[in-house]
């Protein structure tokens, strides 16, 4: 079977191009989402390239912080004139947004871009943000828009008083600074977008309605645009050809297999796999960035402990980085 390595050089002579490869791990217990945290991994991968007059960006991501995608579409723009986003099939929500930024996205029959409208997650009570997962509130920001869609059109609240007393009804029951996060990532995302399109596009018209199609009109995060869909919404999509088409497939594929994508994280497998007992330290490779020749994995120490006599395990996570694989 080939190499990631060697796929790459291979797509890379197809396309004339250069290739870096982006995957976070969408594995059931084991999900890891695009972070700050890459960025200066990828800056030693784009200085290994250098200057080149063409550079992919081939990702499988179920999203992240939107912020670092946008750093890292502009990072790509100041080592090439053209950029292009390869998605074998998943590219959503943060992804989405990165390929925006490319002169072409270039989409296999399985591709999945999505609405990239964000999600935003902060403690339940203003007073106190060190509160574990359990007691996190996320609300994303296209339902608060909608709720209050709901009050004015299907519920007929037009008048101010009304919409006050809606107002005042969501704010005890969603934290109003998270509320006022809301009413600003829902500002930053369309610019965001907007200035990612006009990387490569002057159509002030057409941008700002594939914007407005990706962070209103679809309605829901969840929903899934084909490659057809993307096409009819204007965004600058290409079908990928052949060879390329099975190469970005080998590619996800190869990482699926490496990140275990398929293969639910189950710690007692894990643990017979390896043929320890705790107490121990397992490691996990949860995200991969990969170019010709340099390679970072994302890797999460656990500290498994014994809780019992009868085999029952207490699963701590340690610490997680990117290191440069051998």
């Amino acid at each position: 079977m080939a190499t990631l390595n060697s796929l790459i050089t291979q797509l890379e002579k197809v396309r004339k191009s250069r290739v870096v490869f982006y995957c976070t791990g969408d594995r059931q217990g084991q999900e890891t989402q695009i972070g700050g945290d890459v960025l200066p991994f990828l800056a030693q991968h784009l200085n290994r390239i250098g200057k080149t007059e063409r550079l992919d960006l081939l990702i499988y991501s179920r999203g992240g912080d939107t912020l670092t995608g946008f750093a890292l579409a502009n990072s790509l723009r100041e080592f090439t004139e053209e950029v292009n986003v390869l998605v074998p099939f998943r590219a959503h929500s943060c992804a989405t947004l990165i390929a925006l930024s490319a002169n072409n996205i270039v989409l296999g029959p399985l591709a999945q871009l999505s609405p990239i409208d964000p999600t935003i997650m902060t403690a339940r009570s203003p007073s106190n943000e060190q509160q574990d997962a359990a007691q996190l509130q996320q609300v994303n920001v296209e339902d608060v828009a909608s709720y209050f869609a709901l009050a004015r059109e299907e519920a007929g609240l037009k008048a101010d008083a009304h919409m006050a007393t809606v107002f005042e009804y969501l704010a005890q029951q969603v934290n109003p600074v998270l509320l006022g996060k809301v009413y600003r990532a829902r500002t930053q995302i369309g610019m965001l977008a907007n200035k990612l399109l006009a990387l490569h596009s002057s159509d002030t018209e057409a941008n700002e309605h594939i914007v407005s199609q990706l962070t209103r009109d679809l309605l829901s995060h969840d929903y899934i645009i084909s490659r057809r869909e993307a096409k009819a919404i204007g965004m600058s999509v290409v079908d990928a050809g052949q060879p390329e088409e099975g190469l970005m497939w080998k590619l996800y594929e190869g990482a699926a297999s490496e990140l275990h994508l398929g293969d639910p994280w189950n710690l007692p497998a894990e643990l017979s796999k390896s043929n320890l007992t705790p107490p121990m330290v397992l490691d996990s490779t949860r995200a991969m960035l990969q170019s010709r020749d340099l390679k970072h994995v994302f890797i999460t120490k656990w500290q498994i402990h014994p809780v019992d006599d009868q085999g029952q395990v207490r699963v701590d996570e340690l610490a997680g980085s990117w290191h440069k694989a051998s």
